[in-house]
């Protein structure tokens, strides 16, 4: 049953990530709320289940957006191993660690477009600008994720 509630909301957060209008004042940037979610499912859900749902997130991405089928989501499943294989190491309460692995999750996704779509100074500006919005989204998103799991009581 909690698989299937984090499908739907990786696929409500995916269209409201596709429906929302470019940010004109920062670039022409969209908001991405699918890196905070795999950073909480990567720090948070067991190695098999963030890896099946990080790539179910990417492969959503993938099939509401101009990129080809599974850029994103190998991406998002390098990052969700890699932070449950950290885990251990990081503390996922402290506002910081919540931030970076959000930007870079954001980065890496990005990082995997620009191979196939290629290399611009606008291309990286908008990187570094999304990086830092979905850093902060990561932040929000982990309070309200685990106000959400307190109030319906899952472990």
């Amino acid at each position: 049953m909690t698989t299937l509630i984090a499908i739907a909301g990786i696929l409500l957060a995916a269209a409201l990530q596709a429906r929302m209008p470019t940010q004109w004042w920062l670039g022409g940037v969209r908001l991405e709320f699918l890196p905070a979610l795999v950073v909480y499912m990567g720090l948070t859900l067991h190695r098999q289940r963030a890896l099946a749902l990080a790539l179910v997130a990417g492969l959503v991405q993938d099939a509401l957006s101009a990129a080809p089928l599974g850029v994103s989501s190998l991406a998002y499943g390098i990052s969700a191993v890699l932070l449950t294989s950290l885990r251990e190491a990081l503390d996922r309460d402290l506002p910081w660690v919540q931030f970076g692995a959000g930007a870079l999750t954001s980065m890496a996704a990005a990082i995997m477009a620009f191979f196939v779509i290629g290399l611009s100074f606008g291309a990286v500006f908008k990187m570094l600008v999304v990086a830092s919005i979905s850093g902060a989204l990561t932040g929000i998103l982990f309070l309200m994720f685990d106000y959400t799991r307190m109030v319906w009581g899952y472990e």
